[in-house]
C-alpha cells in the first residue's frame, strides 16, 4: 500500500507532503522498490518545497538511492517540484541541480500543478536513446 507516494496519475507520482514525518523513510523505500519493480517509466511531483526531515529518514534515503541509483535513473524520468512562491521556487530549482546531477534525472521547479503534470507526463512518455549518438547527434 503506498502512503508515501500516491500513485493515482501513474505515471505522475505525487509525494504526499504530510507523509514526511519522522521515521517515513522505511515505507519511502518500500514504495521506491515497488515503482522499481513495476518497471514502467514516471516522474515524482512534489506539491511543495519538500520540508526538511529527520537526519536518520534523509541518511536511509540516501543509502537508498545510492544503492539504486542506475535502476532509479531508467524509470524515473523527472523530479519536480510545485512551488507557487517565485523566491522558493527558485531556490528549490538552484537545489535540483545537484540532485539532476548526482542521480541523472532532470529536475524542474515550477508554479503550478497543472504545470508540474505536465512536464511529469511528458518525460514519463519519452523513450530513452538506445545509445550516446541519439544525445548527442538529437
Amino acid at each position: 500500500m503506498f502512503t508515501v507516494h500516491d500513485t493515482s496519475r501513474f505515471p505522475a507520482v505525487v509525494v504526499r507532503p504530510t507523509a514526511i514525518a519522522p521515521g517515513y523513510a522505511a515505507q519511502w523505500a518500500t514504495e521506491m522498490d515497488m515503482l522499481l519493480r513495476h518497471g514502467e517509466r514516471f516522474a515524482v511531483l512534489y506539491l511543495e518545497t519538500p520540508v526538511e526531515e529527520s537526519h536518520e529518514d534523509f541518511k536511509q534515503r540516501g543509502i537508498w538511492l545510492k544503492q539504486h541509483r542506475e535502476a532509479l535513473a531508467r524509470v524515473c524520468t523527472a523530479l519536480v517540484v510545485i512551488e507557487p512562491d517565485a523566491r522558493r521556487r527558485d531556490v528549490a530549482a538552484q537545489r535540483g541541480q545537484g540532485a539532476s546531477k548526482a542521480f541523472g534525472i532532470a529536475h524542474h521547479a515550477v508554479a503550478s500543478l497543472d504545470e508540474g503534470l505536465a512536464i511529469a507526463l511528458g518525460h514519463a512518455a519519452r523513450q530513452p536513446p538506445q545509445d550516446d549518438r541519439a544525445v548527442a547527434y538529437g
